[in-house]
């Protein structure tokens, strides 16, 4: 395991500049998480009222397009450490929880 080395108070001031920046990363996850949790209540009463295929094509890619825009949303999500964008690197998408150029965790400024 990992041991916490205590942080001095420059390293303390500097993880509090960076909060701001990290709730925003951190809020545009939740986003994402909060569309894909919309997926049953607005597929469930198109297939459970028998609506046609189409109706039931339309509420799908509603839910796909909201899909879509929140992970767009999210990827475009800026490191207030070293200003790339937090969960892209180059093409490669990867919603993890640190950044994939500086590793900067997402709860850094929480974590003490």
């Amino acid at each position: 395991m990992d041991e916490q080395i205590p942080a001095t108070e420059e390293q303390n001031f500097a993880l509090t500049e960076l909060g701001p920046g990290l709730k925003k990363v951190r809020r545009r996850r939740w986003w994402l998480w909060g569309v894909v949790l919309l997926y049953l209540p607005i597929m469930v009463p198109p297939v459970e009222m028998n609506w046609s295929l189409k109706a039931t094509g339309i509420a799908f890619l509603l839910w796909y397009v909201l899909l879509f825009a929140a992970a767009l949303y999210m990827a475009l999500a800026r490191c207030p450490h070293c200003g790339n964008y937090f969960h892209l690197h180059g093409l490669t998408y990867l919603p993890l929880r640190r950044c994939l150029h500086c590793q900067l965790h997402i709860n850094a400024d929480k974590l003490r």
